[in-house]
């Protein structure tokens, strides 16, 4: 993940802050050495405070439950990807919808590699826009140049952007079970093309292309 070692992966940079941030920052990662160790399944709070040196009511002060730790950590891990390939907009030259259908496959197979992490990327990508702003931000940059260039033919909505987070995420699905990698990227490119404006051939075409 952005090549930060994964037990400080949330308490790098945090010295400036204060106790409360600090303390929530080192449950966090203590969660993400647990599940490393034993998958999201089998990770428990017990094990997580412990691993972090915290009460359990510690715990609930910063987190209602696990499932709300687990989409924390699923958000920050989504983002961090996103970060480590987010194009120059201001020198971008590529044509606009060969460079969304490549990161979209940047995206989902560097999500798909490790499957435990896939899993609350899987997760993550259930989110709100105002939760997963990172990705979001990055969505509509791609978007609005392809509008600028003439090349999407659509209106930039939020149910436009949550059907090609929808699209995402059950491509991961569909990886994550073992479907055939290569085909389930190009259809998802095709797909995302497509309702970009782009025409069915040629959204074929990229999708295989890139």
């Amino acid at each position: 993940m952005a090549g930060e070692p994964v037990s400080r992966m949330f308490q790098n940079g945090t010295g400036a802050l204060g106790k409360r941030d600090r303390t929530r920052s080192r449950i966090l990662d203590a969660a993400v050495n647990v599940i490393a160790e034993r998958g999201t399944g089998s990770a428990s709070i017990l094990e997580i405070t412990a691993v972090a040196n915290v009460a359990n009511g510690t715990f609930y002060y910063h987190f209602k439950d696990k499932a709300e730790l687990l989409k924390a950590i699923g958000v920050a891990v989504t983002e961090d990807l996103i970060n480590s390939y987010q194009p120059d907009w201001s020198s971008a030259i590529a044509d606009p919808a060969i460079q969304f259908a490549q990161s979209t496959r940047i995206l989902l197979t560097e999500a798909a590699k490790q499957p435990m992490w896939c899993r609350v990327i899987i997760d993550a990508l259930l989110q709100r826009g105002d939760e997963l702003n990172i990705y979001y931000k990055g969505l509509r940059a791609h978007i609005e140049y392809g509008l600028a260039n003439k090349r999407f033919d659509t209106e930039l909505t939020e149910d436009l952007l949550s059907m090609l987070m929808s699209i995402n995420r059950t491509a991961l699905i569909l990886m994550l079970e073992g479907r055939n990698p290569e085909r389930t990227l190009v259809q998802a490119i095709e797909a995302k093309l497509r309702i970009l404006g782009i025409a069915p051939e040629e959204a074929r075409e990229i999708a295989e292309a890139t």
